[in-house]
């Protein structure tokens, strides 16, 4: 835990990796306690096929412990689970509080996490009572992956043209291209080699839940720096609700080529949605501002960007000339 307290840490990140590994401890605790007790009267007992109900998000449980939606989405069962969501935390809330604060990411990981597991649940019992297979229903489908891709879908609103290059450029491609990759990978997993609802449905729902909660529900305090989204209300002006920008419309995320059938069936659900009260329609203004927040963010994003280059690129200059300096130095001392 000693980790948890470094001061490079930001302050979402001691939150949310202090519930992770609490959470993961608890529920290790348990399933332990379990095993120990069963394993005196059954040899044959597994430590993977004991289940902590009241932590874990189970099908069948759930609605007796509902606080499951929350606490599932930190306990981890294996120690590669635990790892990988604490990475995920780590960089992902680090990089994110920078532009909402420490509190509106830990909300957004709740919210999203929350949502999407309610979401699995539905579908996971739904399935289970069509299919007659009872026997799902008792297998936890929670954990981190509940906001994995929550946090794509917010790189793809921060920073959507940053370029991410792997292998020394074998590799390269752009923020934006990320989520509807890692979609079809976790479709293509789920359908041919799980053969089944896991792990597509909590990544599909927590893509969708993610998406319209930073298009059209999300508050936040505005930068001084950023324009404001209304002029006439000096009020309201320092808080900003939801992202109308066009470079965040959703059907964005998806290849150009599907784009002129994707766009029409987005507009009307937009339009029933508006029509339903579900959400608020944009106005031509809160789409202006928002275009040009989203321009006066990427532009801080790539200032940051160079300013590292150039403090890298210093640092290399300067390592050079050490050499140099290390080399002229023993040539001069050779002959003496």
């Amino acid at each position: 835990m000693s980790l948890l307290r470094g001061h490079n840490l930001a302050k979402s990140s001691k939150i949310l990796l202090g519930l992770l590994t609490t959470v993961s401890l608890f529920v290790f605790v348990f399933k332990y306690q379990q095993y120990r007790e069963l394993a005196q009267t059954n040899e044959d007992v597994r430590f993977h096929d004991i289940h902590v109900p009241f932590l874990q998000l189970i099908p069948r449980s759930t609605i007796f412990n509902p606080w499951v939606l929350v606490t599932a989405i930190f306990a981890e069962v294996s120690v590669f689970a635990y790892l990988f969501s604490f990475a995920v935390l780590i960089i992902s809330s680090k990089f994110v509080e920078r532009f909402w604060g420490y509190l509106e990411v830990t909300k957004f990981v709740f919210i999203v996490g929350t949502v999407t597991n309610l979401i699995t649940v539905i579908i996971a019992i739904v399935s289970n009572i069509s299919r007659g297979d009872g026997d799902s229903m008792d297998l936890p489908v929670g954990g981190g992956i509940s906001y994995y891709f929550g946090f794509l879908v917010v790189f793809k609103q921060l920073i959507p043209e940053h370029n991410i290059v792997l292998f020394q450029g074998l590799i390269n491609f752009r923020v934006k291209q990320v989520p509807f990759a890692m979609l079809i990978l976790v479709t293509v997993w789920s359908l041919a080699i799980s053969r089944s609802l896991y792990p597509a449905v909590p990544s599909i729902s927590s893509f969708f839940v993610s998406y319209f909660y930073l298009r059209f529900f999300q508050t936040l305090s505005m930068e001084p720096t950023l324009p404001v989204a209304s002029t006439s209300d000096a009020a309201n002006s320092s808080f900003v609700t939801g992202d109308a920008s066009d470079t965040f419309q959703l059907v964005e995320f998806f290849p150009p080529i599907t784009k002129p059938i994707l766009s029409s069936v987005f507009d009307n659900v937009y339009n029933v949605s508006a029509l339903l009260g579900l959400i608020t329609p944009f106005n031509d203004e809160s789409m202006e501002q928002s275009n040009l927040r989203a321009q006066k963010r990427q532009e801080q994003v790539s200032k940051t960007q160079k300013s590292v280059a150039n403090s890298v690129a210093e640092r290399r200059r300067q390592v050079a000339l050490q050499v140099i300096e290390d080399r002229i130095s023993k040539e001069h001392s050779a002959p003496a």
